[in-house]
C-alpha cells in the first residue's frame, strides 16, 4: 500500500506504521542479526523516503507470529497503539492472505483481537499482499496514479529482498492498473473493508 501511504502522507495525514518482525527468516543462510539490522536500516529508509510519522516495532520472531494470537501481552500492546493514535483508519493484512508460514493472517488476527478489546469501532482495511482470488467483500480504491512511481521506487529501497521485490514488479503494475481502470484513474491500490 505504498502509493496510499504516499498520497496520505501529500494530504497532510499521519501515517503511522507497525512492523510486527524483522523478517530475519525469510534469509535463512544469513544470522539473524544481520537479517534484522538490515532491515531495519531498510524500513526506516523507506519510512523516511515515504514522509510517514512514525515506524514502530514490535519484534516478534519471524515465522512464528502465530504463537503470539492468543498473548495476552502482544494484543495489549497492539491496543495500547491504537488507543495513542486513534486512528481515522487502519490497515492490515488479509485474513485470507496464502502467505507461508501464516505470519500475515496471524497479524490480521491481533489487530482484529485488538480492535474486539477497544470501545470504538475503527474502520479496518485490509490490502493485498499475495492474495490471488477477491474477497466477498466492499472495497475502496485509491488513486495512487501521482505516487505510483514513489511506490516502486520505496519498493527498490529494501534491497535485502531484491529478488522477492523483483517477482512482484510484474503484478503490482498490473493490479495497479487494473484497479485503476475501476476507479476511472490510471493507477490505483485496492483494499477490503472488514468493520
Amino acid at each position: 500500500m505504498g502509493g496510499t501511504i504516499a498520497k496520505y502522507v501529500e494530504e497532510g495525514k499521519k501515517v503511522i506504521v507497525v512492523i510486527f518482525s524483522y523478517g530475519e527468516a525469510s534469509l535463512p543462510h544469513l544470522q539473524a542479526d544481520y537479517v534484522k539490522k538490515t532491515r531495519l536500516k531498510e524500513i526506516k529508509r523507506v519510512s523516511s523516503f515515504l514522509g510517514t510519522q512514525e515506524t514502530l516495532f514490535l519484534g516478534l520472531p519471524d515465522a512464528n507470529i502465530k504463537d503470539f494470537v492468543n498473548d495476552n501481552s502482544t494484543v495489549k500492546e497492539v491496543k495500547k497503539i491504537i488507543l495513542k493514535y486513534s486512528p481515522e483508519k487502519i490497515f492490515t493484512h488479509s485474513p485470507k492472505d496464502p502467505h507461508a508460514p501464516g505470519d500475515h493472517k496471524a497479524v490480521h488476527q491481533i489487530v482484529s483481537k485488538a480492535l474486539d478489546s477497544t470501545r470504538k469501532n475503527y474502520d479496518l482495511f485490509a490490502f493485498e499482499v499475495w492474495n490471488i482470488t477477491p474477497e466477498n467483500r466492499p472495497v475502496m480504491y485509491i488513486d495512487i496514479s501521482k505516487h505510483f512511481n514513489k511506490k516502486i521506487k520505496a519498493m527498490r529501497l529494501f534491497k535485502s529482498q531484491w529478488f522477492s521485490i523483483a517477482l512482484t514488479y510484474i503484478p503490482v503494475y498490473l493490479r495497479a492498473k487494473k484497479y485503476g481502470l475501476k476507479n476511472n484513474c490510471k493507477y490505483a491500490e485496492k483494499f477490503y473493508k472488514l468493520r
